[in-house]
């Protein structure tokens, strides 16, 4: 690979890891045990590893390689939950850092499909106390704590730090930081698999809390990601300018083709291309009807900002 070369758009083949309540498919991710291998674009057979240490911020641009250096900061997954998910909750990226060495995670859950029994569990129905929940966790009884939401498809959910959560019969887009440093509180009627529940415990949100639901089209506006929905009805020209952030489209319905120059990359439901930062100029240009995109960046983050959930102003919700 040389460093001089210009890059183009990408898009990866997909990682596939069973699960006892599913399947979780790693659509891009640089984790380690997961490292996305592109299969298209002008660096088709490399890994998003080997992508990123070669190229840098030619790839995610000055904001995000200042964070994140050489690891890319978001992974992309489709959850298939045919059963239930533990319970689990997510550290902030302060405490992840002090603790871990580790970044923190915030989520966003896109709702894909809903089953005839599809649930999310997000958050409390009312104020807890720390021995309330530990006790609820033992006797099994937790469930009636939770605040359960239906889902529909189309609905999206941000899961920030804190907030205890599960999801069943439901199928999810999750676009998160890349990190999957997690805490699993309970586990329902499995006993084969470890709880962290002691180890978690200052990190829970006991407040009556749920999931903030985003309104219109931009569904996070967070320092780890912004994402926005776009219903690409036309084609969309787009000249960054001074932009320097990376960008993922993904493909929710319909489809879509991207062009740079004479060249064009496809993408079907399910399936995202990766603008790197060095890709100015390109056209979005809808393949089908009712083409609904996410659109997935990074933005400039304030200086001294390690806070996951910046714009929590401490009401119930």
């Amino acid at each position: 690979m040389s460093d001089n070369m210009k890059l183009t758009p990408l898009k990866f083949l997909p990682d596939i890891i069973d699960m006892p309540w599913g399947s979780v498919e790693y659509r891009i991710a640089d984790l380690g045990f997961v490292d996305s291998m592109a299969s298209e674009g002008s660096l088709k057979g490399n890994t998003l590893s080997d992508i990123m240490q070669t190229y840098l911020e030619q790839v995610v641009g000055e904001t995000s390689f200042e964070w994140y250096g050489t690891q890319f900061p978001i992974i992309v997954k489709h959850l298939r939950i045919k059963g239930r998910t533990s319970l689990h909750v997510n550290p902030d990226d302060e405490s992840a850092e002090q603790r871990y060495d580790a970044f923190g995670k915030t989520a966003l859950w896109y709702v894909e499909s809903a089953g005839p029994r599809a649930k999310l569990f997000l958050g409390f129905k009312r104020p807890v106390s720390a021995e309330q929940f530990y006790k609820a966790c033992q006797d099994g009884s937790v469930d009636k704590l939770l605040n359960v939401v239906h889902p529909e498809p189309g609905e999206a959910y941000l899961i920030t730090p804190g907030l205890v959560h599960a999801a069943q019969d439901v199928t999810l887009t999750e676009i998160a930081e890349a990190s999957e440093l997690w805490f699993r509180l309970h586990d329902w009627d499995r006993q084969d698999r470890e709880i962290h529940l002691e180890e978690a415990f200052d990190l829970i949100d006991f407040r009556a809390k749920t999931a903030k639901v985003p309104q219109g089209d931009i569904l996070a506006a967070t320092p780890q990601f912004t994402i926005h929905r776009i219903e690409l009805g036309q084609a969309l020209k787009s000249h960054r300018g001074e932009d320097d952030t990376f960008l993922i489209y993904i493909c929710v319905s319909g489809a879509i083709s991207v062009q740079v120059g004479e060249n064009a990359w496809n993408a079907r439901p399910g399936e995202l291309v990766m603008l790197p930062s060095d890709v100015v100029d390109f056209f979005l240009i809808p393949a089908a009807k009712d083409t609904v995109l996410l659109e997935v960046r990074m933005d400039p983050r304030p200086d001294d900002d390690i806070v996951s959930d910046p714009v929590d102003d401490g009401s119930e919700n």
